[in-house]
């Protein structure tokens, strides 16, 4: 190459550069999931907003209520039913059908044969000694009724009209029958008609008779209606009187009416059902209720109809407006709460799952609200309440208090009750979430459903003495809302085990378990590895203080520092807090087959923790730990070796270096830092404080500056306070101990 040419210059071809295949599939893959997040997110809107509308507009009045206002019709016109005057004319309609008879005629018949057989014999005697003195004894027959029977006999041609007399007279008795004694039962002894058949009749041609017809007291009277029928049909009144004296001894034992129960109340079901509905109309502009008025139960009637017939009468246009409007104010609180998420809930946001968890959890709340609506026992606090505890639990009390604020908005748009409902909802449930900011005992949940109970007395009181309520419907109402805030806090501390499986919760209460010296793998870790194990103690006590200096879990820190080395226990002996005397395992080995073993119990970790079932979090903190550091010995070693061989390769940091990722969460970098200073202050030979301060800001300014912190939140501010704690910690670990002197033997 000649001096003083220029270089040609790089095509813009050249200069162009285009994004690998990898990271164009991971940015599809990023856009994928976006989507498919915004597409349940809006799935969930509109799922929400199908339950906020229901049916049409929410029934609000209760029983008990006082409305501030005078209630009037609001529809052109409705109609209720008059149950009252409907049962009377039902009834009436059943009490004019008179019972029903079977007349069985064959006892009449007789004595109608008899009466006449007697006829015949009287006018065959010549005297009235002649007669058998039975025959006299039986009809109880007299000489004088002897004498004007044998008159009205004396001829054939007299005694053949006599014959058919009888028959006559004799018809309206077997049309009618005889009642007799108790054939009634006593319900039916007043009345006054009977609907009469013959056995072998038809129902429909059952006529209807006066009960004076039938009784034999009433037929034996002389004056009676069946005496003077009976007496017409001869030509001779003092025979027809004579014959109805001897008959009217007779009737007596000679019933023949039988009474038809299943009948009669048949026919009076049909007249019952005959008789149809009374309605009351009610019109525009008619007062329902008064102003300052107590609902009671025929005005909440009255009030449930018209709202009925109001929702009836929206017309289809009413009815997309009606839903256009809630689908409006839904999304507007959707969008307001993702943006929160967007800001202040990273993990949430990148988080299918969770996304998922969340939508489908607000979902099944408002659905429960929407089957409790009906109900007078404030029940719909209990999904609300449940889901913002179990959203404050999940993730934190300030997630929980937005959850809180969208979820008693969206009920009382769906319930259509006022803002008092609303500040009860809030106020109360609000109470019990911000109680939610570390569960550490089960009796924690108990105490902050307490809290919320006492929350939703005072709001249901306040509000109810504001809106100028009953006392007894506030008294009602506080008491069975605090008794379900109360009832919030023990479902959520029976079920709080089965909503930590299900949405991947680590609670305080959880963790102090996984933190027992009983726990497999932490005695696993005890036999196989102390040494780890004695570091895994220290590096958890110094970690927590440092996390509770700038506000972060730092129960998750220490239970995590005590599982973030287990993956250690398989090859304990290559790493040196567990080689015992001057035996290394390394020394035989190269410099990169010694990094893949030490960068190896990260990943072996990670499967004895999901082998174990540890939570996501622990399992993370457990991968995270390192980060993508570089193993800086084995990697400075293995560049002295190559310089030593000219031939050699040349030697990749990336190697050397941990997989990753870098710590994602401030918990992940405080257990780097803890992890890395605990381990190197062991080789300080004199740790005194100042060798320990530089020894700490060293670390933690080389992986600051390595960027292992880019990814986790954590500010300059709180790194430098984690560093003024673990300085803290590390030198009360070291202090100095006074030298006692040797003790003497006796």
């Amino acid at each position: 190459m000649s001096i003083g040419k220029r270089r040609p210059k790089p095509s813009r071809a050249q200069l162009r550069s285009f994004p690998s295949v990898s990271l164009q599939q991971s940015r599809l893959a990023r856009q994928r999931a976006r989507l498919v997040s915004l597409s349940l997110v809006a799935l969930t809107v509109l799922a929400t907003s199908a339950i906020v509308h229901g049916s049409g507009p929410a029934f609000t009045y209760r029983l008990g209520q006082r409305p501030d206002r005078e209630i009037r019709v609001n529809v052109k016109e409705f109609r209720i039913r008059n149950q009252t005057k409907t049962s009377n004319e039902r009834q009436a309609a059943a009490d004019q059908v008179p019972p029903s008879m079977v007349n069985d005629p064959a006892p009449i018949k007789d004595l109608a044969e008899r009466l006449d057989d007697l006829t015949v014999t009287i006018a065959k005697s010549q005297r009235y000694e002649e007669l058998a003195k039975t025959l006299i004894s039986t009809w109880k027959l007299k000489p004088e009724t002897y004498l004007d029977i044998k008159a009205a006999t004396d001829t054939p041609q007299r005694r053949d009209n006599l014959h058919i007399q009888i028959a006559k007279a004799f018809v309206p008795l077997l049309d009618a029958g005889v009642l007799g004694p108790g054939a009634l039962p006593r319900n039916e002894e007043t009345s006054r008609t009977l609907s009469i058949r013959n056995l072998d009749q038809p129902v429909s041609e059952a006529r209807v008779f006066p009960r004076e017809r039938v009784v034999p007291e009433r037929i034996v009277k002389p004056d009676g209606a069946v005496a003077r029928e009976f007496i017409a049909a001869f030509t001779t009144p003092r025979v027809g009187e004579t014959l109805f004296q001897l008959v009217a001894d007779r009737l007596d034992g000679r019933p023949t009416l039988t009474y038809e129960q299943e009948e009669t109340a048949l026919l009076r079901e049909i007249a019952r059902n005959q008789v149809t509905e009374h309605y009351d109309p009610f019109t525009r502009g008619e007062v329902l209720v008064e102003q300052g008025q107590t609902i009671g139960e025929e005005q909440l009637i009255l009030l449930r109809m018209e709202h009925d017939e109001a929702i009836n009468s929206l017309t289809l246009g009413e009815r997309a407006r009606r839903a256009l409007g809630i689908l409006v104010m839904v999304s507007a609180l959707f969008i307001l709460t993702g943006y929160y998420v967007a800001r202040h809930e990273r993990l949430i946001a990148a988080d299918f799952g969770r996304t998922a968890t969340i939508c489908a959890l607000v979902v099944i709340s408002l659905g429960i609200v929407r089957l409790l609506a009906n109900q007078s026992w404030n029940a719909d606090l209990i999904p609300v309440a449940s889901a913002a505890m179990i959203l404050a639990i999940a993730y934190n009390p300030g997630f929980g208090l937005v959850a809180t604020f969208g979820l008693s908005l969206l009920t009382c748009m769906a319930l259509g009750t006022g803002i008092g409902h609303f500040l009860v909802l809030m106020g109360g449930t609000a109470a019990g979430v911000l109680g939610l900011n570390d569960v550490r005992t089960r009796t924690k949940l108990i105490k902050v459903g307490a809290t919320a109970a006492l929350g939703y007395l005072i709001m249901t009181w306040a509000t109810g003495l504001w809106e100028h309520q009953p006392i007894e419907l506030i008294r009602s109402d506080g008491l069975w809302r605090a008794g379900w805030g109360l009832m919030a806090g023990f479902f959520m501390g029976g079920s709080l085990p089965f909503l930590e499986n299900a949405f991947g919760i680590v609670t305080g209460i959880s963790l102090l378990e996984l933190g027992d010296n009983t726990h497999p793998l932490l005695q696993e870790l005890v036999r196989r590895a102390p040494g780890t194990h004695n570091h895994s103690i220290t590096v958890g006590a110094i970690a927590e203080a440092a996390a509770e200096r700038i506000g972060a879990n730092g129960l998750l820190v220490r239970i995590g520092a005590y599982f973030h080395d287990i993956g250690k226990m398989l090859k304990p002996h290559y790493f040196v807090e567990n080689q015992t005397g001057s035996t290394n395992r390394h020394a035989n080995l190269a410099p990169a087959m010694s990094t893949l073993i030490i960068i190896g119990h990260v990943k072996d970790g990670v499967d004895l923790g999901r082998q174990h079932h540890l939570p996501e979090r622990i399992i993370d903190l457990i991968e995270q730990h390192h980060g993508t550091t570089l193993v800086e010995y084995f990697f400075h070693e293995a560049n002295r070796r190559n310089g030593c061989n000219p031939d050699g390769a040349t030697i990749q940091e990336s190697a050397f270096r941990y997989p990753g990722p870098k710590p994602q969460s401030k918990e992940a970098g405080i257990l780097m830092m803890s992890d890395c200073v605990e381990s190197a202050s062991r080789t300080l030979s004199e740790p005194t404080p100042s060798r320990i301060e530089g020894l700490v800001s060293e670390l933690i300014d080389k992986r600051l500056r390595d960027g292992q912190f880019d990814e986790c939140g954590l500010t300059l501010r709180e790194i430098a306070e984690i560093r003024d704690s673990l300085i803290k910690s590390l030198i009360g670990i070291y202090h100095g101990r006074v030298k006692y002197p040797e003790q003497r033997t006796a």
